[in-house]
Formats: C-alpha cells, sequence, structure tokens
C-alpha cells in the first residue's frame, strides 16, 4: 500500500536498515513502536532486497532521493514523523534530517559509524582509499560479513551465522567494496550536515562496538545543531544493539524518547 493511500494518522516513525541489512537489522523494535501506537514505515533501501552486486550500481543520491521522497509523503499525511536508523541507515537518518529540515519529529541513531575505528578493523583498511582510485576496481572486490556479526551474544551470534549459511536473506554474505566507498562518502558528508539538525535527538551507542567506537557517538553528540540530545552507552553489545544482549534496554530508551512529551514547533 502506498503511503498517499492511506488514512491521515498522527505519529510514523521512518525506519532505516543498514548497508546489507533489511527491516531485521531492527529486531523487534519496530513491532513494539508499533505495538506503541506509531505507524512504522521501513523501506527497502535501493539495491537490498535482492543481490548483493545489485549494490555496485546504487549511490548515495539513490539513498536519498527515496528517502526523501518517502518522508516528504509521510509529512503530509501525519502529524508528526520520526526517523531512525541504524549502521548506515543511522547516517542517512542524520543526512535526511539536515536536508529536510526536520522539526516535525525526532532523530533516533542506533550505533552511527561516523568513525569507522572499532576494535575489529583492519590495520589495513585504510588501503581501501587507494583501491577506490583504480578504476573498475571497487566493483570486483567483495567484502564478506564476517565474524562476530555485530552480536557479542554467542547464541544469537549462531543464529545469524546459520542464517548467513543458508543465503535466507536476512543479510547479504558480503557487499562490494563500491558499498563501502559510499559509506564512506556519507560520512564525511554527515560531519558537514550535522549542524543543520534541529531536531531532538537519541544516541544510543555501545562501548564495546566491533565496528565503530563510542567515538563516532561523542562526535555526533557535540556538533550537531540542537543541544535538545540523549546519549545512552551500552556496555555489553557489540555493533548490532538491536539485536545483541541489551536490546531489550535500547528498545525501552527509543521508546521512552518516542512517548516524552511533544517535538519541537
Amino acid at each position: 500500500m502506498s503511503v498517499c493511500s492511506l488514512p491521515a494518522a498522527r505519529h510514523a516513525v521512518l525506519m532505516i536498515h543498514g548497508l546489507g541489512g533489511t527491516r531485521h537489522d531492527f529486531g523487534s523494535l519496530d513491532r513494539k513502536l508499533e505495538e506503541s501506537g506509531c505507524d512504522v514505515y521501513l523501506p527497502s533501501l535501493p539495491g537490498h532486497g535482492s543481490s548483493p552486486d545489485q549494490l555496485n550500481d546504487v549511490s548515495l543520491a539513490d539513498y536519498m532521493q527515496l528517502l526523501s521522497k518517502t518522508y516528504r509523503e509521510l509529512l503530509a499525511r501525519y502529524a508528526r514523523v520520526d526517523v531512525a536508523g541504524i549502521s548506515m541507515g543511522a547516517l542517512l537518518a542524520l543526512m535526511l534530517c539536515a536536508r529536510e529540515r526536520v522539526t516535525r519529529g525526532r532523530l533516533i541513531l542506533l550505533s552511527p559509524p561516523l568513525f569507522l575505528d572499532g576494535w575489529n578493523g583492519s590495520p589495513l583498511q585504510p588501503l581501501r582509499y587507494l583501491l577506490y582510485c583504480v578504476p573498475g576496481l571497487r566493483h570486483l572486490i567483495r567484502v564478506p560479513e564476517g565474524e562476530p556479526f555485530g552480536i557479542k551474544n554467542a547464541r544469537i551470534r549462531n543464529l545469524i551465522r546459520r542464517h548467513l549459511q543458508k543465503g535466507s536473506g536476512v543479510h547479504y554474505p558480503y557487499v562490494p567494496l563500491s558499498a563501502i566507498a559510499q559509506v564512506d562518502w556519507m560520512r564525511f558528508a554527515v560531519k558537514r550536515a550535522l549542524h543543520r539538525v534541529a531536531c531532538r535527538t537519541l544516541v544510543v551507542h555501545s562501548e564495546e562496538d566491533e565496528v565503530t567506537s563510542i567515538r563516532s557517538a561523542e562526535f555526533i553528540c557535540k556538533h550537531l545543531g540542537t543541544r535538545d540530545v540523549t546519549f545512552v552507552r551500552l556496555t555489553d553489545s557489540y555493533h548490532m544493539i538491536t539485536l545483541d544482549n541489551e536490546r531489550d534496554t535500547v528498545a525501552a530508551r527509543t521508546l521512552d524518547f518516542v512517548a516524552r512529551g511533544d517535538v519541537l514547533t
């Protein structure tokens, strides 16, 4: 059903998944938001939901075109539209709120990877910038989804591993280097756009994140255009905080943030 065909309501949440991911990136958070009375929209990003190689043809502009269109359609139907993103989706959520000058809603950032400096990063990681300079190479190199899959909890990590081995579509088993290049471009663009974010913001980040250190969250909180920021530090999760040991804490803090008071006018 298209956004425009839906009846008018009060409150929607636009949720943005991560690179190579699906709505499953959020665990049960989307369902809990719906149970709390929100209408949830979780579009599949361009290049997702089919084959990882489809990401070779996707740019940051493609992501933003879809998200801006969806956000504007929702804004025409709802009194309030919140934007939530996890991992790469958090970077896109930041850019969307900066571009659209969001005030009739709130921003929820889960594990935003502004810096790719987590403890599981390879010391050779910076060499990717040299690879970007070789014509066509970024489309040929595949970056596998490897352990620990963003998950500290051993039981859940085993479930993720089995899903990837079976090719169940929960997450891409690899992404082309060209997709990582787009994330790098997003990181640089977000740094320049932070001061334009004026809406109330929740940032949730783990101190044990293997992809992006807590420095990302601290930098974002310091440089946002709004001073109305709630920062939640986690201590027993890796990158995918909506699926890991503290998923119930993430859900509770998100629901509380969404429910608390009115949006800025």
